[in-house]
């Protein structure tokens, strides 16, 4: 049950803060956009969080996660091809997606999801 409030909080997240930075500088509907969300979540917890987090820490786990997003959300431009995706807008969603990565993982460090 921790597993589903987590994945549930990390997607209400990332769906805001892609919605809003890609909503308003690339050209994806809004399905898109919560399908790239999804992508992102459950991509990057079970890499991220379950695998990096567990053996290094927050600062590791954090940059990792905001460089899967990164590349996620850079990559979904290539499954719609009339869709864009501009380089610095997928960056900034990252880099926002990584802060809020780093309160994610102090949640589930003190919850002890992961982490011994």
């Amino acid at each position: 049950m921790r597993h589903l409030t987590t994945l549930v909080m990390k997607y209400a997240m990332t769906a805001v803060v892609t919605q809003i930075v890609l909503g308003i500088f690339t050209n994806l509907r809004i399905v898109q956009i919560l399908l790239v969300a999804l992508a992102i979540t459950v991509i990057t917890y079970l890499i991220g969080d379950l695998l990096i987090l567990s053996v290094f820490n927050n600062t590791v786990a954090a940059i990792a996660d905001a460089g899967m997003c990164w590349l996620i959300i850079y990559l979904s431009g290539y499954f719609w091809p009339d869709r864009t995706v501009p380089l610095l807008s997928a960056l900034s969603a990252a880099v926002v997606i990584g802060i809020g990565e780093i309160l994610l993982h102090m949640y589930i460090g003190r919850k002890a999801i992961v982490m011994p």
